[in-house]
């Protein structure tokens, strides 16, 4: 898998004069992507073998008093493989005529623990950067910021003389 940029992920719709119209999501090249990956992930932790692990006894109880106190299980943590993909996306205003999208894939993998007392699992969640850009639009000829002014009541209009 080679490098993925905006434009594999995005289409751009654009009018005769350039204008962005709209943006549209690749969903065959997401698609591939993401199934890329999730099989990477899984071939990864098919070759992972077991490993163990020293936990405090009192750990186990799940009483915070308890905890860090007793004699150390050795329990064995083996990774389930199930892996879950998502691609998300954001769009965050980065000044007066600019917007930065990013697009990025949430993993989420499971892992269990198994041992003498207890069978448990922990999941992994992760997010990471795809592509991203800073679209860049037309300049307001007027530009108002009005964030934390208070709207002016019949009453304030008459302080105001």
């Amino acid at each position: 898998m080679g490098g993925i940029g905006y434009l594999d992920l995005i289409i751009l719709d654009r009018d005769e004069s350039g204008k962005i119209l709209a943006l549209r999501a690749n969903v065959i090249e997401m698609n591939k992507i993401a199934s890329e990956i999730s099989s990477r992930i899984q071939e990864y932790n098919n070759h992972l073998e077991e490993t163990y692990i020293k936990i405090p006894f009192g750990n186990l109880t799940g009483i915070p008093l308890f905890s860090g106190i007793g004699p150390y299980i050795k329990m064995k943590v083996i990774p389930t493989g199930t892996v879950h993909l998502d691609f998300k996306t954001e769009f965050v205003s980065t000044g007066i005529n600019q917007i930065r999208h990013r697009i990025y894939l949430n993993i989420v993998m499971s892992m269990g623990i198994v041992g003498p007392l207890v069978t448990s699992g922990v999941q992994v969640n992760n997010d990471v950067d795809i592509a991203e850009t800073v679209l860049i639009g037309e300049v307001p000829e007027t530009f108002y910021h009005l964030e934390g002014v208070k709207e002016l009541t019949a009453d304030d209009s008459l302080n105001l003389w």
